[in-house]
């Protein structure tokens, strides 16, 4: 559970950290399934469903090269388990109440030497709402800094709760809008860490630079009556039940 100044913290800054709240065994339990998935995206030479491959400069798929497994609970169900993982459940709980599902599950690998940056976004701009009842979740596996594709975010920018026009990115891989980055801070965690972060928030990352991969694992919680559009109720697609009272 959170305490009161996290609660704080969130509310205002439109984010909170928990530091390596994976224990070393706990990260030994969840990067095989992640090395697994990376393996078999090696073998991809066009994006297949849940699968988007790197792309180069005139957009042609970069044989081998993940970008990103869309549904990635749906590919790999065994990953709802880290969902499940306390502390984290317990301080998405302090924030949402007991009876969440999560959506949007993501795997972004972003491998070297082409793993892409994200654009600056507001993840409600894609759930088509401005509503604070969800939180997002990134799960980093291995360490991030700013060469090797770390999370940027800008603090307090969720606070009008106005969302952005957003346009395609030249890559094609998602939408972005523009930003002040003097007003942008770099978010570089240890492995197992997680940062959780309002929806509303204005967030990217930078590309990898660097010779290391950078895994992480994205998604959304949400109080399990409320509904989206494209994310209806658990069990269907690639929305799922994590905890009920």
């Amino acid at each position: 559970m959170l305490t009161s100044a996290q609660i704080a913290q969130y509310q205002t800054e439109g984010f909170l950290i928990l530091q390596q709240f994976l224990s070393t065994k706990k990260l030994g339990k969840y990067l095989p399934i992640l090395e697994h998935l990376v393996v078999e995206g090696r073998a991809l030479t066009e994006p297949q469903p849940h699968w988007s491959l790197e792309v180069t400069e005139d957009r042609q798929p970069v044989a081998g090269q993940v970008h990103k497994v869309q549904g990635v609970c749906v590919v790999e169900p065994r990953l709802l388990d880290l969902a499940r993982e306390e502390p984290l459940l317990g301080s998405v709980t302090s924030l949402l109440g007991r009876n969440l599902d999560v959506f949007g599950t993501k795997f972004f690998p972003k491998l070297p030497p082409s793993g892409t940056s994200v654009g600056w976004h507001q993840d409600n701009y894609y759930f088509g709402t401005n509503q604070e009842r969800i939180v997002s979740c990134a799960i980093y596996m291995q360490d991030t800094d700013r060469t090797n594709g770390c999370l940027r975010v800008i603090p307090k920018s969720h606070q009008s709760q106005n969302i952005r026009e957003h346009q395609p990115m030249a890559n094609g891989q998602s939408q972005h809008t523009k930003v002040d980055e003097t007003k942008s801070i770099d978010v570089a965690v240890p492995a197992g860490s997680a940062v959780i972060f309002s929806p509303n928030l204005l967030h990217g990352t930078y590309k990898n630079c660097s010779q290391r991969s950078r895994y992480s694992v994205i998604w959304h919680y949400i109080p399990n009556d409320f509904g989206l559009t494209r994310f209806p109720k658990s069990g269907e697609g690639d929305r799922h039940a994590i905890s009920r009272c």
